[in-house]
């Protein structure tokens, strides 16, 4: 068996992070050292250890040209026990350099170190769990080359960011560290994030804040809204209005539950028909303007809108999902996907007034699957695609596609457009985009850019970013080792919101970490480019 390595420069470079080809679970990947004595490795674990016998590489880092860092495990398969310990080696030389810190597992029974990055100078490992493969913990490592110094680490929780805003002169993204939310700005010269010019918000008026629902400029400045509270900056402070905003939230009890059985039924239920009404009204259907039965292309078939969307959609994201062309005619495009599960309905309903027409999104068929995923035809899967995230530009409404890869389900990903004009769909099909399902869309008129992911069974894994020319269809895949929530152009720059942070993707088409991460003494930071 060969150690499978999976690379990352420095942030101060190109992160062309390779996505591994499994984990530390999967067969072949854990290298056995116990007879080899790799690098020395072996060698000098028994310095410490005489009745040390085994081990194991479970992973590796090049952080240069002729140095890596490398994870072992001891004690035997499943190897998860420990002690484990982290070593800096030469990979062209096969030399021993050093051992930069012994790692205990956070759980013996239940977890499993593994190398998230590596630079010069620093490695970080995250404690996953044995049954799901998610992260439980990490650390951060510094340690300077050769020297003998111990090497001095920190605890930290990532930034998940979900959105990015741009308010007068800055990026606002909204984030999640562990618990509780985070707002991030990043201030703005000359079209690209200024060097120094940050800001981590972790609370308002003296309280922590929660994680943030969605953001938008209005009311002349900036909100940020959650289910319990709102957050506002007018371009010179920030404060905190407590309560949900009954525009984007519904009350969270039901009209008919302060009242008791026998109180609903009383006087031929007068109380029940007048909470039900409110049901009604709460369910928004007014908001869609369309409740009822809808014509579809196939006469006789009809599509269906709800006349009330308690449960299956917040007030927020039914209006997120509503593409208005005109208020007076009323007309108006609902981007929709039920909640039926993988035979989920998904396409576009066209109002207009008081009708509606529903224009279902192709759904591959065997074909495709085995033109674009001959791997996935060869053992046949429950094709599920659902329209993802979309975005309006010009006459179309472009979006990528979503689905299940788990549990004998997949689908065919891909970019596409519905034409609002001639009423049909195209789907931009591509052998590289075709495993991925899409978790982040943003269209221009010569690049539709779509973060890449894959949703497995209790797992989702990143795919990177890919650039799609919306006239040939012809893909380019970008690696983002993290997975992508947001994309947003700035000058010649695209920037990211990712699981781990923030990213940019520079004219160059290199993927730069700016951060937040952490440094030897506990600091977040940012890495900026010049």
């Amino acid at each position: 068996m060969s150690c499978i390595t999976k690379s990352v420069f420095s942030v101060l470079l190109l992160i062309a992070c390779i996505s591994p080809a499994g984990a530390w679970w999967d067969p072949g990947y854990v290298t056995d050292i116990s007879t080899t004595n790799l690098y020395g490795i072996t060698a000098a674990l028994k310095k410490e250890d005489l009745e040390l016998d085994q081990a194991a590489i479970i992973a590796t880092r090049r952080i240069s040209a002729d140095r890596a860092v490398v994870l072992v495990g001891t004690g035997g398969s499943p190897w998860w026990s420990g002690p484990f310990g982290l070593f800096l080696v030469d990979p062209l030389s096969g030399k021993f350099i050093k051992k930069i810190a012994a790692v205990t597992s956070i759980d013996p029974r239940n977890a499993m170190p593994d190398i998230k990055t590596a630079g010069p100078g620093y490695v970080t490992i995250v404690h996953e769990d044995v049954d799901s493969g998610g992260e439980l913990a990490r650390r951060k490592y510094f340690f300077n080359g050769p020297s003998t110094a111990p090497a001095t680490s920190q605890s930290y929780k990532p930034v998940k960011i979900n959105s990015i805003t741009r308010f007068n002169d800055s990026l606002y993204f909204t984030g999640q560290q562990g618990e509780n939310g985070v707002i991030i700005r990043l201030g703005l010269k000359n079209g690209k994030p200024a060097t120094g010019d940050w800001g981590m918000i972790k609370n308002i008026s003296g309280e922590n804040l929660t994680p943030i629902t969605f953001s938008k400029i209005e009311r002349g400045g900036l909100r940020m809204y959650t289910p319990s509270e709102t957050y506002a900056f007018d371009g010179k402070a920030w404060s905190r209005t407590k309560g949900a905003d009954a525009r984007y939230f519904r009350p969270e009890k039901d009209p008919c539950s302060r009242f008791s059985t026998d109180e609903l039924m009383k006087n031929n239920g007068f109380l029940y028909e007048k909470c039900d009404k409110e049901r009604h009204t709460q369910g928004d259907a007014a908001l869609v303007g369309y409740e009822g039965r809808c014509e579809t292309e196939n006469p006789g078939e009809y599509a269906w809108l709800h006349n009330s969307y308690t449960g299956i959609l917040e007030r927020h994201a039914l209006s997120a999902n509503l593409i208005n062309i005109s208020k007076t005619p009323l007309r108006r495009f609902f981007v929709w996907n039920s909640a039926a599960g993988y035979e989920a309905v998904t396409g576009i309903y066209d109002i207009k007034g008081k009708s509606c027409k529903f224009y279902p999104m192709p759904v591959p068929g065997n074909d495709i699957l085995k033109r674009y995923r001959p791997d996935r035809a060869a053992h046949g899967c429950g094709l599920n695609d659902k329209l993802g995230p979309f975005q309006k530009l010009g006459d179309r409404i472009w979006f990528c596609k979503n689905f299940y890869g788990g549990e004998g389900q997949c689908g065919v990903g891909a970019a596409g457009f519905f034409d609002i004009k001639a009423k049909v769909f195209e789907i931009l099909y591509s052998s590289q985009t075709a495993k991925w399902s899409c978790s982040a869309i943003l269209a221009e008129e010569n690049t539709v850019w779509m973060g890449l992911q894959h949703i497995g069974e209790g797992s989702v894994s990143s795919g990177g970013l890919a650039a799609v020319n919306p006239a040939t269809g012809e893909a380019v895949i970008h690696e983002v080792p993290s997975g992508i929530s947001a994309i947003q152009r700035i000058g010649d720059s695209i920037v990211l919101g990712g699981d781990e942070g923030i990213y940019m993707l520079n004219a160059a088409g290199q993927a730069l970490f700016l951060g937040p991460d952490v440094d030897k003494d506990g600091n977040y930071q940012f890495n900026f480019q010049e």
